[in-house]
């Protein structure tokens, strides 16, 4: 795509292009030089979050992904094409392979790729992923309602002030980063009137593939028990004091330090 139809950048020192997918296209943004790290944000949000890992451009070149159905991304949501938007975007790089780091939703997506193309892969990351299939406590707050909310500003049919005060409610939202708020103002439910094919995550799905699961001290009692299903099949697990479930905005020192141990240094 030309520069006219190509966001600008959202890190300080990004450089970002236009990838297309099916349906449109999305927003690509690289920061460093070295290994790939390629970075799946969680839902409602975009690749903003990923400003507090700039620190990580040292060893590593950073590619934030606005995935379809959020941030500046045009094309429509479709969870079940994630995996495949990955690739894509890695072979528009020309990166035969690359460590993944997904949060939250955006884990659900690395967790299929890495079952999906593991000769792809050098390390998985994931950052307070949910799983399928493993018994936990619910995450305490009326996610149903939120999600008709959501769905109701996204056809216009709704208040996007009712939505998003629902959302900044939640614990999966809260974080001492005020950076986080912006983001949020921003989502506008489109990911819930698109393509609702699931996307199983399981944790089967790491065997054999070198994997760090990273868990905010505060977050919610279900992404604990997720977590340990994932250490229990062969992740390696780090638990960050005083961070909730945006531990990588909420503790990003020590975020980034889990990061480039999984990463090997590089």
């Amino acid at each position: 795509m030309n520069d006219r139809t190509t966001p600008g950048p959202r890190w300080p020192g990004g450089r970002v292009r236009a990838v297309a997918v099916p349906g449109g296209m999305l927003p690509v943004e690289t920061l460093g030089a070295g290994a790939p790290l390629i970075l799946l944000h969680g839902w409602t949000l975009d690749r903003r979050m990923w400003v507090p890992q700039a620190a990580l451009a040292d060893k590593v070149m950073l590619v934030g992904i606005d995935r379809r159905g959020f941030g500046e991304a045009t094309a429509p949501a479709a969870l079940a094409q994630e995996p495949d938007d990955v690739l894509r975007v890695a072979d528009a790089l020309g990166l035969a392979r690359f460590h993944l780091l997904g949060m939250s939703q955006g884990g659900r997506v690395a967790l299929a790729l890495a079952e999906r193309a593991p000769e792809r892969l050098l390390s998985l990351v994931l950052a307070a992923p949910a799983l399928d299939g493993v018994a936990a406590p619910d995450e305490g707050v009326p996610l149903a309602a939120m999600a008709a909310a959501a769905m109701a500003a996204a056809t216009g049919a709704g208040d996007r002030a009712a939505l998003l005060a629902l959302w900044r409610d939640h614990p999966l939202a809260r974080s001492r980063d005020p950076a986080v708020a912006a983001i949020l103002a921003d989502y506008d439910g489109r990911d819930l009137v698109g393509d609702l094919t699931a996307l199983p995550a399981l944790a089967g799905r790491i065997a054999g593939m070198p994997t760090t699961v990273i868990t905010g001290a505060e977050d919610t009692p279900r992404r604990h028990v997720h977590a340990a299903a994932l250490v229990a099949a062969g992740a390696r697990g780090v638990v960050l004091a005083g961070a909730g479930h945006l531990a990588n905005m909420d503790a990003p020192g020590e975020f980034n330090a889990a990061v480039r141990a999984a990463v090997g240094g590089t």
